[in-house]
């Protein structure tokens, strides 16, 4: 029977064929691939077969330079026996020998090689001009050149030219004059991919010369999958060119560290002691009186403790930075225990906290020392919190 395709199925199919590949990624133009496609023949008339009929093709190919291809294609078809066969010869194969009857007709020229052919054995073998007939198996094997117009990287049209041979298989035996050349040109066009693995669909029109008998001029419509075997390298993703950006300028955020109220910027005097005044420079004004903080001596001693060296270190700090100043040390006492010891204790106590600072850095020029005893205190001395306020050390400032 013969294979028929309709003109609207045809379209319906590469409708949905194109529809579902745009819909999916492009993938890199595959290097080598295997197509395999249904065939639908168009055979010439003086095959004497009908028309039409079915088969396979599958090729392979790979890539050889840019959008040129080289494929090796397998092909293969089956056409019926013609309806209107009674025209042509039949045989009566029944006796051993020679044929007992050829039916002649203006179109069929026998030419029969003689021998022993028995009623199940294999038809005569023509020596005289080849008239196929009846049923025919046509296959071929040939290498064609391939341009895809696009390189088989989406959508590509190509084009194709390329020669082979071919087996010309009928109800009659020709012997070797079955086999003969071909040569065949084409074009269609391969889709995008339609699936995760790059499956694409391949459609082609190739015209066939089969040099067979009278030569023979065939048409076969294709259509079917491409399988890709090897993609190159896909390319590194483009990166666009950002220009360096200008880095923002730093914002300067002026503080002040010593909290004299001068910002460090304009602060000719930091380490500025707590409590202190300052002029517009945070410079120490003179004739001010500062209470340090934390200054303790060993009971009944002159001698500083650990905890009052540290104190005395910040101090240091802070007059280093004011070179231009004066400083007295003055030592205080509370009004328990004797006036005059209390006066020797208290200039001791001063000299002590003057030494100190003159070892750490301090220019003695800068700096002395003085005792008042109890003669200045700042709080009562009936209670312990007030003896404590009247025990202290102090700097003025000159």
């Amino acid at each position: 029977m013969p294979f028929k395709l309709s003109s609207k199925c045809l379209s319906a199919l590469a409708t949905l064929t194109f529809a579902t590949s745009a819909a999916m990624p492009l993938y890199a133009q595959e290097t080598s691939y295997i197509d395999v496609m249904g065939v639908m023949t168009r055979v010439d008339k003086e095959r004497y077969t009908e028309r039409q009929g079915a088969g396979a093709r599958a090729t392979f190919g790979w890539q050889t330079s840019g959008n040129w291809f080289t494929e090796v294609q397998l092909f293969g078809v089956k056409v019926d026996r013609d309806s209107n066969l009674a025209l042509y010869p039949q045989l009566d194969t029944t006796q051993v020998g020679t044929p007992t009857a050829i039916i002649n007709s203006t179109n069929f020229n026998p030419g029969l090689a003689f021998g022993t052919v028995g009623a199940s054995t294999s038809p005569y073998i023509y020596t005289d001009d080849l008239r196929p007939s009846g049923d025919l198996e046509f296959s071929g094997l040939g290498v064609d050149v391939v341009y895809h117009f696009s390189g088989r990287e989406g959508y590509s049209p190509f084009v194709l030219a390329g020669i082979g041979a071919s087996n010309n298989n009928t109800e009659y035996d020709y012997g070797p004059r079955e086999t003969n050349g071909f040569l065949n040109v084409g074009a269609g066009i391969v889709s995008g991919p339609l699936s995760a693995q790059g499956l694409k669909v391949r459609a082609e029109l190739r015209y066939l010369r089969d040099f067979f008998a009278t030569d023979m001029s065939d048409y076969q419509f294709g259509i079917g999958i491409s399988i890709p075997l090897r993609c190159p390298p896909a390319p590194a993703p483009a990166v666009a060119y950002m220009p360096p950006t200008e880095p923002e300028p730093a914002v300067e955020v002026d503080l002040d560290d010593d909290g004299d109220g001068v910002l460090n910027q304009k602060d000719r005097c930091p380490n500025t002691l707590p409590g202190a005044r300052v002029d517009e420079y945070g410079c120490v004004i003179a004739d001010q009186t500062i209470t340090l903080e934390n200054i303790q001596f060993e009971f009944n001693s002159a001698t500083l403790t650990a905890r009052a060296e540290t104190s005395l270190d910040a101090v240091v700090q802070s007059l280093l930075s004011q070179p231009d100043s004066l400083i007295e040390v003055a030592g205080h006492t509370d009004s328990r225990g004797n006036d005059g010891y209390n006066l020797r204790l208290s200039a001791q106590r001063a000299e002590s906290v003057r030494r100190y600072m003159v070892s750490r850095g301090v220019n003695p020029t800068r700096i002395s020392a003085r005792g008042f005893g109890e003669t200045q205190p700042v709080a009562s001395n009936a209670t312990e919190s007030g003896r404590a306020q009247n025990r202290r050390v102090e700097l003025t400032f000159r």
